[in-house]
C-alpha cells in the first residue's frame, strides 16, 4: 500500500481482527493508512480489550457503530499449579510428564528458536510433537493444526502465536515450559484448556533462575499458584499439591514502606575521626519526651 502497488479504493468490507494486539505489535500507523486508503468501507473491528488506540480508531473511522459484546464465559474448571524444577532437569521432567499423560497437550515456549529446539528434542525422545511459531509458512501452520485437531499429533509446542484465537476442545493440559512476559499472556496461555465447560489443567515450570521474574509477574497481577508434587504426578498420575505451598504470602510491592507516625527517620551510621565505629552524635530529645 505504501508503495502504491495496491489500490484500496474499491474495498467495501474491512475486517480488523485482534485490534489490541495490532497496537502491541506496532501496526497502528499501518492500520490507519489502510483505513484512509479505503473509500467508505463497512468496517468490523474485533478486540479482546479496548485500549486507547482502539477507542480512537472507533471514534475516528466508525460512524454510528453497533457494539456487540460477547458474554463472559462461566468460570473455567481449571487447576493450575507450579512445578519447581532445576534448569538442567526441565526437558527430562517434561518428557516424563508427557509419557504419563494420555490427552492433548500444548507446551508454550518463549522464543521461536526455543520452540523449534524443544520440539526437536521431544521428537528425538519419541514424542509425537509438532511446533507452531511465526517462522512457519501458512501451509506448515495449517498442517500442524490439522494434525493436532485430528489427534494425529498429541503435543503442540508453540510460542504465544497459539495463545489467542485457538479453540480446540480436547486440550486438557497446558504446560508453560518458559514463563510468559506478562500476566495477561499467562492467562491467554492457560485459557487454551478448560473450554466450553470442560475440565483442564495447567502447569507452570519454575527454575531457580526464574524466581525473580516470577516475583515480578506476581507483583503485576499473576495469581498465586500452589506447587504440584511432580514426582507423584509423573509416577502415579496423582495430582497433589505440596502442603507447604498452599498458603503463599501476598507479593511485596516495590514501593518503600511508609515510616510509622512519630518514628525517627533512619540514618546511616558511620564511624568518623575521633569517634568509635558505630557511635553517633546525641540527638535532641523530642518535645513530647
Amino acid at each position: 500500500v505504501s508503495r502504491r502497488r495496491l489500490s484500496l479504493n474499491r474495498v467495501q468490507f474491512l475486517v480488523l481482527d485482534e485490534g489490541d494486539e495490532m497496537l502491541d505489535a506496532g501496526f497502528a500507523p499501518d492500520v490507519e493508512r489502510i483505513i484512509q486508503g479505503c473509500y467508505q468501507p463497512q468496517i468490523v473491528l474485533a478486540s479482546a480489550t479496548m485500549p486507547n488506540w482502539v477507542t480512537r480508531v472507533i471514534e475516528r473511522h466508525l460512524e454510528n457503530p453497533e457494539r456487540i459484546q460477547v458474554a463472559a464465559e462461566e468460570e473455567a474448571d481449571l487447576e493450575h499449579g507450579l512445578v519447581r524444577v532445576p534448569r538442567l532437569d526441565k526437558l527430562q521432567t517434561l518428557s516424563r510428564l508427557l509419557r504419563s499423560h494420555r490427552g492433548s497437550v500444548i507446551v508454550f515456549g518463549r522464543t521461536k528458536y526455543g520452540v523449534r529446539k524443544l520440539n526437536h528434542d521431544l521428537r528425538k525422545a519419541g514424542h509425537d510433537s509438532a511446533d507452531l511459531h511465526g517462522d512457519l509458512t501458512q501451509g506448515a501452520r495449517d498442517r500442524a493444526m490439522d494434525n493436532f485437531r485430528a489427534l494425529r499429533t498429541h503435543v503442540l509446542v508453540a510460542t504465544n502465536v497459539a495463545a489467542r484465537g485457538l479453540d480446540i476442545s480436547h486440550v486438557d493440559l497446558v504446560v508453560n515450559y518458559d514463563l510468559p512476559d506478562s500476566p495477561d499472556w499467562l492467562t491467554h496461555r492457560v485459557g487454551r484448556t478448560a473450554r466450553m465447560g470442560a475440565k483442564g489443567r495447567a502447569l507452570t515450570f519454575l527454575t531457580p533462575e526464574d524466581d525473580k521474574k516470577w516475583r515480578t509477574l506476581r507483583q503485576q497481577g499473576a495469581p498465586a499458584l500452589p506447587e504440584v508434587d511432580i514426582a507423584r504426578l509423573v509416577s502415579a498420575g496423582d495430582w497433589r499439591y505440596v502442603a507447604a505451598s498452599l498458603v503463599e504470602p501476598a507479593p511485596q510491592s516495590a514501593r518503600r514502606a511508609e515510616p510509622r507516625p512519630g518514628a525517627w527517620p533512619r540514618r546511616r551510621r558511620r564511624g568518623g575521626r575521633g569517634r568509635r565505629p558505630g557511635s553517633t552524635t546525641p540527638r535532641a530529645a523530642s518535645a513530647s519526651a
